[in-house]
């Protein structure tokens, strides 16, 4: 046990040896350069050079050290690569030699998700079902869905130009600002993070820059509008006489509105949407697949400044004034994404 125990410390100062010893190569081969290039300068003088015999030697052992060295790293990129790919190996020591060798684990249009990132990722979230004591949770789906996600934040950013998403480093400080504010104080959430996600602010304020990338893409690329409406409810199973008195009160609503009643009046006086009603029946924007699926179509045939005809959902009868519109993809986000992530060449070369 006590043998075993050696060979492991051993091991684990493996690493260190080695960058000690790639620092002592690099300080002769930096002393070799410095003394070359004096060479030079005197041979571009005019001045008689006598080269020492050793140098010619020197010159050949310090090659030989060099491919040396090369040919040690390179295999222990090799043998480190086929631990994390092949036998999927997530120790300390992998994740810190992947945290110096870009090893990809997946290619989106030419962007490399890193096996390094991926692993950082699933450690926020596997420390946080670990802490919370969590034990109904599918690790080998997180792991995907992990990885999923890191492959859509490359897409994203894929089209951040495209659409003019650009994330500021004041967005950042503001969103960190906010969360300090509704959570106790900075020093409160340093230590949530670090307590439960085994984070520091630098991450977080790099997952908060995704998120909010994803947050502007989703303002700016699919078409949405703003629109008011008024409501006069009648429910889904309603028998006909009462379907068809609300269909009577809408249809007068609409033919005051059409007389000069203004409709945000109209729909302060009439509306019994109590979550608009107040407002002037404002919705304000939104986008396909966030309302009942025959408001939402009615909504968005309907031309800016135009008022629909009267148009029946399970909560009632509606007319809809369209006010403004705006973007350029007439699709919801998750069909934008989804249709992305169909296009885009990826490659997954991490298969967790």
């Amino acid at each position: 046990y006590n043998l075993f125990e050696v060979s492991m410390d051993r091991f684990k100062q493996l690493p260190a040896k080695i960058w000690a010893f790639v620092r002592r190569i690099g300080f002769y081969i930096k002393l070799g350069y410095i003394r070359t290039v004096a060479l030079i300068i005197r041979a571009r003088r005019g001045e008689a050079l006598e080269l020492h015999p050793m140098v010619g030697k020197w010159a050949g052992i310090i090659f030989k050290v060099i491919f040396g060295v090369a040919i040690f790293v390179l295999a222990l990129e090799i043998a480190f690569a086929i631990g994390i790919y092949k036998a999927k190996n997530n120790d300390s020591v992998t994740r810190f030699v992947a945290g110096i060798v870009p090893y990809p684990a997946a290619i989106v249009q030419g962007r490399i998700v890193t096996v390094s990132s991926y692993y950082k990722n699933y450690q926020y979230i596997e420390k946080f079902y670990s802490k919370t004591q969590q034990s109904d949770v599918d690790f080998g789906t997180l792991k995907e869905k992990v990885l999923a996600q890191l492959i859509d934040n490359e897409i994203l950013r894929s089209q951040a130009k495209k659409y003019g998403a650009e994330v500021k480093r004041s967005d950042i400080e503001d969103a960190y600002s906010e969360v300090v504010i509704q959570n106790g104080g900075e020093e409160e959430v340093k230590k949530v993070l670090s307590d439960l996600y085994g984070l520091n602010v630098k991450e977080f304020k790099e997952l908060i820059a995704d998120q909010i990338l994803e947050q502007k893409l989703a303002e700016a690329v699919p078409v949405q509008i703003r629109a008011r409406h008024i409501l006069i409810r009648v429910d889904k199973d309603a028998p006909a006489d009462k379907v068809a008195e609300a269909k009577a009160r809408i249809d007068k609503v609409l033919a005051e509105i059409r007389g000069g009643l203004d409709f945000a009046e109209a729909a302060k006086k009439y509306s019994e949407d109590t979550g608009s009603a107040q407002n002037g029946g404002d919705l304000d924007f939104f986008s396909r697949g966030q309302m009942d699926a025959d408001f939402e179509k009615a909504a968005f045939a309907t031309t800016v400044g135009q008022i629909s005809d009267p148009i029946r959902t399970e909560f009632g009868w509606h007319i809809i004034k369209v006010e403004e519109k705006k973007g350029q993809v007439d699709k919801s986000f998750s069909d934008w994404l989804d249709g992305l992530r169909k296009e885009s060449l990826i490659i997954k070369l991490l298969h967790v």
